[in-house]
């Protein structure tokens, strides 16, 4: 286990080091994610502005939804992003190296790229997590800020869960499958907004089968002590989901990696 942690590390400073080597691309494309990422907001703002809540939900407490949505997502995607390259990799060959090293599979492609323009995004949904905290004002609390975090927690695992189910499909039909871009780059975009505008079908789905609603608008109900079907211990509950999602993927990408054949070249 320390073994392998400190390969992982090593292999993100060594991406971190390479990136600031060019310092000015890096601060333009940190910029450039930041700012393209405004423009979605601001459609948000004058949505809210010109029509009013959105189904009982007011700006402040959707600002909740985004900030939980965008900020789990773009962990994920410094976490594990490589995954998203298995198929080509497997189609090229080049995953024979990764089995031939000494180091966990899992940790070679998790460290694989760690793209820092992310953090732009990230700074984003910081920025409009704390505004709706701000907004709030004493309905936050120090037990409602632990929910966030650990919602926060589990949607990373959610989607980190997502890319690897993504890179196990690809390893398996040499392909990447447009369906997961679907749900990995489309999943914040739908999870902004309260999951109770959607048909009661999406609902389900996104509910039982792939937990996002259990990482974002359940404990955001909790948080804003909104009215919900649903038991306000679910909000606590929801993203344990996230982390059993991820410990599945994990098993079918372990599964799919045992009956990988190599291409020979």
């Amino acid at each position: 286990m320390n073994h392998s942690l400190s390969v992982y590390t090593a292999m993100i400073r060594a991406s971190i080091r390479s990136q600031l080597r060019y310092k000015v691309s890096m601060v333009f494309n940190v910029f450039g994610y930041f700012v393209v990422f405004w423009s979605e907001f601001l459609a948000i703002w004058i949505m809210f502005r010109h029509f009013g809540p959105l189904d009982g939900w007011r700006l402040e407490e959707v600002l909740i939804c985004y900030g939980l949505a965008h900020g789990s997502y773009t962990v994920a995607e410094f976490l594990v992003r490589g995954f998203e390259f298995l198929a080509n990799m497997t189609r090229r060959g080049e995953y024979d190296r990764h089995l031939l090293r000494p180091v966990n599979t899992i940790v070679q492609l998790a460290g694989q790229e760690f793209a820092l323009h992310r953090f732009g995004l990230l700074l984003q949904a910081g920025i409009v997590l704390g505004a709706g905290l701000v907004l709030l004002g004493e309905r936050v609390t120090l037990l409602g800020l632990l929910l966030l975090l650990w919602a926060v927690a589990g949607g990373a695992a959610l989607f980190c869960g997502l890319y690897i189910l993504q890179g196990s499909v690809g390893m398996k039909t040499l392909q990447n499958i447009e369906a997961f871009n679907v749900l990995t780059n489309g999943g914040p975009e739908m999870a902004q907004f309260p999951m109770s505008i959607y048909p009661t079908p999406m609902r389900l789905l996104f509910t039982f089968l792939i937990p996002l609603a259990g990482v974002t608008y359940y404990p955001a109900v909790t948080f804003l002590g909104k009215d919900s079907v649903a038991a306000p211990v679910i909000g606590w509950i929801g993203p344990a989901g996230g982390l059993a999602f991820l410990a599945v993927s994990l098993l079918v990408f372990r599964a799919v990696e045992r009956s990988y054949v190599s291409t020979g070249s």
